[in-house]
């Protein structure tokens, strides 16, 4: 099998690939965690509806880990386009500098969303108070 073009290319993707995967594995558990909270730590009723529970910032906290999951599932499918570049192939839809742009605003948006995701979680836990 032939090496790679350019091998730091790959290199420099497995390390953030594997960051990025953890990320998504986080955020999609941190999504049950104003449930949980209410669920488990509160003791609502599991017939009793959530909705007049949850105020704007489990909301906040819901939208931006979902953003960063599909960020970082936009960020996977872009790095196959990088390694196929690492590798000498062809790409479709992308310049080299453009595929490196995207991936830049991808990752950092993943991260970022999921740091708000997360602090939303936590607001919303500290700041809590039964409307109901």
């Amino acid at each position: 099998m032939a090496d790679p073009a350019t091998p730091w290319m790959i290199a420099t993707n497995d390390r953030y690939i594997k960051l990025v995967t953890r990320v998504i594995s986080l955020a999609t558990g941190a999504l049950v965690l104003p449930v949980l909270f209410l669920r488990e730590f509160l003791g609502v009723s599991k017939t009793e509806p959530l909705a007049h529970y949850l105020n704007l910032w489990a909301l906040i906290s819901w939208g931006s880990l979902g953003v960063s999951i599909l960020l970082g599932i936009i960020y996977s499918w872009l790095s196959v386009k990088w390694v196929k570049l690492a590798w000498g192939e062809q790409i479709k839809f992308f310049t080299q500098r453009g595929l490196e742009i995207t991936m830049n605003l991808s990752f950092g948006l993943t991260m970022l969303l999921f740091l708000i995701g997360v602090c939303a979680s936590v607001w919303f836990f500290v700041t809590f108070h039964a409307i109901a």
